[in-house]
């Protein structure tokens, strides 16, 4: 475990959506008078403020606000220029739609919406994360879908020192299925190795999986269908203010977050796309996982967001989901 390298942080963000919409190039005229004058207010020293305070701020611009102004205000609340925005795509493993050719991703994408997204920091099985993750709404759900936060320092603080040992100890293993894209139809397609690694060469693929330097190792399934990519991953971070802090995506990777899937919920977790694994290899019991979903329902924060509202984390400290929604 000692031998990981040191994960980086992105000087930059993650700008991603919160159900559909999302932004366009910073240099044109705001759209929104109500921008222009939170821009020219003490609203944006305040939101950095709060940022800092208790790890997220929201910036509320009204429904008259584009997606255009989202993103300034948010560059804003970050302290970045136009150039310092993350890309999202490929960065995790993971590639979804692009709004605009902007930095504004399409999060709707990420799960099926009967399932709640559990709690995760933004890239934790990755060695490049961002700083910040940014969250804009444009469309609200029909029903539900609201976004849940909570703060990892205090989640931190009521956890079992058995378990916050055995989590420094061990580390964990993130692992997910990859099919080829040919299989998109397939019912339990969730994800290509296409896309996990940004290429067409399924030899170029097993290279980029396979990467003793951090810890990722991809390997045929049994099926000969499936890669099975495997990433052992620490679960604590530096953060600058806090100290050591509680970083991961544990519940949001391991397999039952599947639970009440039509396709997935017969199927044992460790053949579901996502499974989580102690770093040793052995399953988290059940008595580990009640203690984790525990101490963060004790902590969640529910926040309705509505359209023009824009919502900035520090993805070092809070993690973040959403519940179901149609």
């Amino acid at each position: 475990a000692n031998a990981r390298p040191p994960k980086t942080q992105a000087a930059m963000q993650t700008l991603a959506r919160r159900l559909p919409g999302m932004a366009t190039s910073t240099c044109a005229a705001l759209r929104s008078t109500a921008t222009a004058a939170y821009l020219q207010s003490s609203a944006v020293d305040a939101g950095i403020q709060e940022l800092a305070h208790k790890g997220y701020t929201i910036a509320r611009l009204g429904a008259a606000a584009s997606v255009r102004d989202m993103e300034v205000v948010a560059q804003k609340l970050m302290r970045i220029d136009g150039t310092g925005s993350g890309s999202y795509n490929g960065k995790g493993g993971v590639s979804r739609k692009t709004i605009d050719d902007t930095s504004f991703v399409d999060s709707a994408a990420g799960a099926p919406s009967e399932l709640k997204i559990q709690f995760h920091n933004e890239m934790a099985y990755a060695t490049d994360f961002p700083k910040y993750v940014t969250f804009a709404m444009v469309h609200q759900a029909d029903l539900d879908g609201t976004t849940i936060l909570a703060d990892n320092v205090m989640v931190q603080s009521s956890m079992s020192e058995m378990l916050l040992n055995k989590f420094r100890m061990l580390g964990v293993q993130y692992i997910r299925h990859l099919h080829h894209e040919s299989e998109c139809d397939a019912p339990d397609y969730y994800m290509s190795w296409q896309g996990a690694f940004q290429t067409d060469s399924l030899e170029e693929a097993m290279k980029r999986g396979n990467n003793k330097d951090t810890f990722s190792m991809v390997e045929q399934c049994s099926d000969s269908r499936r890669l099975r990519h495997t990433l052992w991953c620490p679960v604590f971070h530096t953060h600058p203010e806090h100290g050591e802090v509680f970083f991961n995506s544990v519940l949001n990777r391991h397999g039952s977050w599947m639970d009440g899937h039509a396709h997935w919920t017969p199927v044992p977790n460790s053949e579901r796309p996502y499974h989580c694994l102690w770093g040793d290899g052995t399953e988290l019991s059940q008595d580990e996982l009640t203690e984790i979903r525990r101490v963060y329902e004790d902590r969640t924060e529910y926040v309705s967001l509505h359209p023009g509202d824009v919502l900035v984390l520090d993805n070092l400290r809070v993690v973040h989901g959403r519940t179901p929604y149609s």
